[in-house]
């Protein structure tokens, strides 16, 4: 088993990869559930028309 830090748009993940002989059909394993995403920052207002 290796374990590997990944970085994805700066959260960083902690991941393990398991190597398995060829032909070896994988172990169903539950995926951790992702971070939630940041929160987008809200939209600019609209600029007042002009008089």
């Amino acid at each position: 088993m290796k374990y590997y830090t990944i970085t994805v748009n700066g959260v960083a993940y902690s991941v393990s990869v398991e190597e398995t002989a060829a032909g070896a059909a994988p172990a169903p394993a539950a995926a951790p559930a992702p971070a939630p995403a940041p929160a987008a920052a809200p939209a600019p207002a609209a600029a007042p028309a002009p008089a």
